[in-house]
């Protein structure tokens, strides 16, 4: 009976979507029986061109904003908005973004984040977003993209997500990864939307973009792999907390690290700066750069 349990789960591994895919890949691949292929854009953007048997998403359906920072919405907001691209838990999703900012690649990563709590592991963003998809002269469509709903019920995985009480019960215990720029995360030039400067103590800085090309791209996984092992010195099997200003920027820290890089243990500290900078109560470092001491 173990026997056939671990050929069964090495047969799911081996069918794992992997975290990023190429537009040769995408292109190989649709009209996948289980495929869910989701633009994350402004409905203009989707309206005018989309992938073939894409479905429409925006940031606003997965964030709530409480006038201070955004969250994660409620679980049945979120099941809601799952079972409408028709994903369940066989489904290989395929995140794309519009990517006509910084900002708009990082609604995908967020939303591949948000999955991932709700339950959804196979999970993937294409290479270069929507622009890649174009420059490659991939078929687009006008045409609306008939989904039959899933019957998904959200599983919200608590170890994904760190609150604040979280956060500061565990101060220098866990390695934190700020990222914003460095000067942001230093204190030396102001955090748009946070009223204090610094990062949490004990946080390390290490900037999302650092992670991509110019066009969006991911960078070599065997490098930054190196990277994070060595200059971070960061254990696969122990956890990691990322956050940054306001979810958006560290939901791409948690792809790299939890789905290219398999880590295991990765949470998100969702509200961010925008919880923690905008409070009195809380400790703030400037000036210095930090690493974590095992």
């Amino acid at each position: 009976m173990k026997t056939l349990i671990f050929s069964l789960f090495l047969a799911l591994q081996a069918h794992a979507i992997e975290a990023t895919v190429s537009v040769a890949w995408l292109e190989k691949n649709l009209g996948k029986e289980n495929l869910r292929i989701v633009e994350v854009s402004s409905k203009e953007s989707y309206e005018l061109a989309h992938i073939p048997s894409a479905t429409h998403t925006s940031i606003e359906k997965w964030r709530s904003n409480n006038g201070v920072y955004l969250s994660i919405r409620e679980a049945k907001e979120l099941q809601a908005e799952i079972q409408k691209h028709g994903i369940d838990a066989a489904s290989e999703v395929v995140l794309y973004a519009d990517i006509t900012a910084p900002i708009e690649f990082l609604k995908a990563s967020y939303i591949f984040w948000a999955l991932n709590y709700a339950g959804v592991t196979n999970v993937a963003i294409l290479d270069g977003g929507k622009q890649a998809w174009i420059a490659a002269k991939a078929q687009t469509t006008q045409a609306a993209s008939n989904v039959k709903p899933s019957n998904y019920s959200v599983k919200l995985n608590p170890d994904l997500i760190a609150s604040r009480e979280y956060v500061v019960q565990n101060l220098y215990k866990l390695p934190m990864i700020d990222a914003r720029p460095s000067d942001n995360y230093l204190g030396i030039t102001p955090t748009n939307t946070v009223r204090r400067d610094g990062h949490i103590p004990g946080a390390m800085s290490y900037s999302w973009n650092y992670s991509v090309t110019k066009d969006f791209m991911l960078k070599e996984k065997n490098k930054l792999d190196t990277l994070f092992a060595q200059g971070y010195n960061l254990d696969k099997n122990k956890e990691v907390l990322v956050y940054c200003t306001g979810g958006l920027e560290t939901s791409y820290n948690y792809y790299v690290l939890s789905g290219v890089l398999g880590y295991k243990h990765v949470r998100l500290y969702d509200a961010s700066m925008k919880e923690w900078g905008n409070r009195d109560d809380t400790p703030m470092t400037q000036y210095t750069y930090e690493m974590f001491k095992k």
